[in-house]
């Protein structure tokens, strides 16, 4: 709440995204240690969030900054991430769903919606070192809830997703990798049937 409350006093658009997304919007069952925050380039944007890192309730250890939650006495990781790198969508491109209460603005976060995790988390799926790290049961997690509840969502309305369509080459790949070790096509094709092996 901190962090949103800070950007927000400061103009600067963000997005969650990562894990902490992943069990907020995406129901993702499981725990996470960082939260992983995206925001535009620039002076205000990530300059805006570097100079947050550089005081408190900001701690560095290493390249890492850690949050520290005072009322839990622990420390939490925090990524700052520009929107537009990698597979990353920029905050115009990215649909945002607020989440909080609607009554005041001020207590909603804003989070990458689902389908626009299922895309950045398959595009970590395609690096076979992190797909091999300890990163891979929270991945394997994310991957199959976000899937699954897309799946679930779309039934209800009648429809399916064009995923394909928005992959770029590398959450293609991801897919791909998903599919070859998880035998998992069928399932896939419940969301988008031109989904192929």
């Amino acid at each position: 709440m901190w962090l949103h409350q800070e950007l927000s006093k400061k103009k600067v658009q963000y997005y969650f995204c990562g894990g902490f997304a992943c069990i907020n919007v995406g129901m993702t069952a499981r725990t996470t240690a960082d939260i992983d925050i995206a925001v535009p380039n620039g002076a205000v944007g990530y300059g805006t969030l570097l100079d947050m890192f550089s005081t408190g309730p900001f701690v560095k250890h290493g390249d890492n900054h850690y949050f520290y939650v005072a009322t839990t006495g622990s420390f939490v990781e925090v990524d700052g991430i520009i929107a537009g790198w990698q597979a990353f969508p920029e905050l115009t491109k990215a649909r945002i769903l607020k989440v909080g209460n609607p009554k005041n603005p001020e207590l909603q976060l804003a989070f990458l919606e689902p389908a626009g995790l299922l895309r950045l988390k398959l595009s970590t799926w395609a690096n076979e070192t992190r797909r091999n790290s300890p990163k891979r049961s929270g991945d394997m997690s994310d991957i199959a809830s976000i899937r699954d509840l897309l799946i679930s969502n779309l039934r209800d309305q009648g429809k399916k997703m064009q995923l394909v369509k928005t992959l770029d080459a590398q959450m293609k790949k991801g897919l791909k990798d998903w599919i070859r070790e998880f035998q998992d096509l069928a399932t896939w094709q419940a969301l988008d049937a031109s989904i192929t092996a």
